[in-house]
């Protein structure tokens, strides 16, 4: 089982081949990371269709937690469930931001690529193909849905990232870490 434990702690061209869109990119963590918040700022929920905070943050978690058991092994968290505002100068809307990783392996990748792919398909994600291309290729997928606003898989050969970002939600990201962290900080 894919159990995650807490610690301390682009350009590219898309092609479309068959029923698949293949997307190839460069990307690092730093890369994904701001991959996936520049997406998270592009791709909010109409107010209209809002969920609160706690469900914003709750589906973000869930889809993580529920593909990385899909592909097992021992998950690390890099940052996350962090709560952040919703964009520039928006003080009354936030998501949450879930980075997860684990050692890489050099068979097996496209296995646990699939796994998460049919776990992602099951909650109506939308998903596409990535890879770096190159020597020691990284592949993995992006999906997007109503649920969570952005979520990747980068399989590589000495790691794999998996990168959530919820939907937004009414809240502010000062009062909401204050109320999670209290006295804590």
């Amino acid at each position: 089982m894919g159990e995650i434990r807490r610690d301390e702690a682009a350009a590219g061209t898309t092609t479309r081949s068959g029923s698949r869109t293949h997307c190839t990119a460069l990307l690092g963590p730093t890369t994904a990371l701001v991959l996936l918040v520049l997406t998270g700022c592009a791709s909010t929920a109409p107010r209209g269709s809002e969920v609160d905070a706690a469900t914003a943050k709750r589906s973000i978690v869930d889809l993580v937690e529920r593909s990385t058991s899909a592909v097992g092994g021992d998950w690390t968290v890099y940052r996350g469930p962090a709560v952040e505002p919703c964009g520039q100068d928006v003080g009354d809307r936030v998501r949450y931001v879930y980075i997860v990783e684990r050692a890489g392996s050099t068979t097996g990748r496209q296995r646990d690529v699939e796994a998460v792919r049919a776990v992602w398909e099951d909650a109506g994600t939308d998903v596409v193909d990535t890879d770096t291309g190159g020597a020691g290729t990284r592949v993995g997928i992006r999906g997007t849905s109503g649920s969570v606003t952005s979520i990747g898989l980068d399989a590589g050969p000495d790691r794999y990232s998996m990168s959530g970002v919820s939907v937004c939600a009414p809240g502010n990201a000062s009062e909401l870490r204050d109320d999670e962290f209290g006295d804590e900080r």
